[in-house]
């Protein structure tokens, strides 16, 4: 007589497993509220949060609600800050939880103001943050105070970060003021930008002399003439 497992029959250990291939959006969609076993279970697993540019406003707000509870639980995050019908995904995020558990986390600016001022609170706290990269497609997604303030928050965390990556135009003129970046930091990828009169090689040299333990560094970098032009 054939025999069928019904999924309430699957041990513990596969949903372990199932629940490691999917984001905390598909989790809470498809789990939530199953019965008690799977609740108890969605309350110690590690969760990856993943919202895309198609996504919505209300899946966010979904996903938010289930994070009131979940938050400390979070290790990774990969988001946009515009989406299809909102945008500021970052800031609102942020605002609402303090990820403390927070290994990795990916940021796209990809809208016309991307606030950061609690994105930076945040940070000065997340003591397991890893890995941390940003991404600014355009030079007004980020404002210049925002820019400078983590720039600042990044190159000074505790010895916890070992890989950092700021892809926003920035020209590392303050870098001087730096201490010492934590000899934990292995991977550092910048972007300098600015006129020739404030971007040259030795804004690399500033920046290879606080690098001491660094083993894989990218710069880009970029003179803005029509930035010098003007300013003559």
């Amino acid at each position: 007589m054939d025999r069928y497992t019904h999924f309430e029959d699957l041990s513990n250990e596969i949903f372990f497993e199932i629940f490691d291939y999917l984001h905390a959006l598909e989790i809470f969609t498809g789990f939530t509220s199953l019965n008690k076993r799977i609740s108890s279970i969605l309350q110690s697993i590690p969760l990856r949060i993943l919202i895309l540019y198609d996504h919505s406003r209300r899946q966010v707000d979904f996903i938010s609600s289930h994070l009131t509870f979940h938050a400390h639980q979070v290790i990774s995050i990969n988001i946009y800050d515009k989406i299809r019908d909102y945008t500021s995904i970052i800031d609102l995020l942020f605002h609402r939880h303090n990820f403390t558990n927070l290994e990795s986390c990916v940021l796209v600016a990809n809208s016309s103001i991307t606030k950061l001022e609690n994105v930076i609170k945040r940070i000065k706290t997340l003591n397991k943050l890893v890995s941390f990269g940003i991404c600014a497609p355009n030079d007004y997604n980020i404002s210049t105070i925002d820019r400078s303030d983590l720039t600042r928050i990044m190159l000074m965390h505790k010895s916890s970060v070992h890989s950092i990556e700021l892809h926003y135009r920035y020209n590392y003129m303050d870098m001087s003021n730096y201490m010492l970046i934590p000899s934990n930091l292995i991977s550092l990828k910048l972007y300098i930008s600015g006129s020739p009169s404030t971007v040259s090689v030795y804004s690399i040299l500033s920046i290879l002399r606080l690098c001491q333990t660094i083993r894989y560094l990218g710069i880009i970098v970029r003179q803005n003439d029509q930035i010098e032009n003007n300013n003559s």
